[in-house]
């Protein structure tokens, strides 16, 4: 069975607001559409200037995925303050699913947009 990701919302691109610190959500679904139990997986999402990076010394930031809803597939990202505090510019993400005998899985990847904020 082939794992893929919904995000929700249906925003594809990431597109966020400088200093903006709420948790993206996705729900990791089967290709039939049922939620994956993600009970004692691991998720990391990593933004880079480079959509294909040689290396990880240019990641502008990687963020630990939070688990929310096990059973249900939810797992959350949310930056710091300080990962939040981008220069505004296009970037490119991706997930990655690790299960519990330590095989990665990269489940989605796109563009990463960081708009300038007002409030300060």
């Amino acid at each position: 069975m082939a794992v893929v990701c919904v995000v929700s919302p249906d925003d594809i691109p990431l597109c966020r607001v400088r200093g903006d610190t709420y948790a993206d959500q996705f729900t990791i679904r089967s290709d039939t559409g049922v939620a994956v139990n993600i009970t004692g997986f691991s998720f990391t999402l990593t933004v880079d200037p480079s959509d294909a990076p040689t290396d990880a010394l240019g990641n502008l930031f990687q963020l630990t995925g939070t688990v929310t809803n096990g059973l249900g597939g939810v797992v959350e990202f949310a930056p710091s303050a300080i990962q939040a505090d981008q220069l505004p510019g296009s970037y490119f993400y991706d997930i990655q699913m690790i299960d519990g005998g330590a095989a990665i899985r990269t489940i989605i990847n796109g563009d990463y947009e960081i708009s300038q904020d007002i409030t300060k």
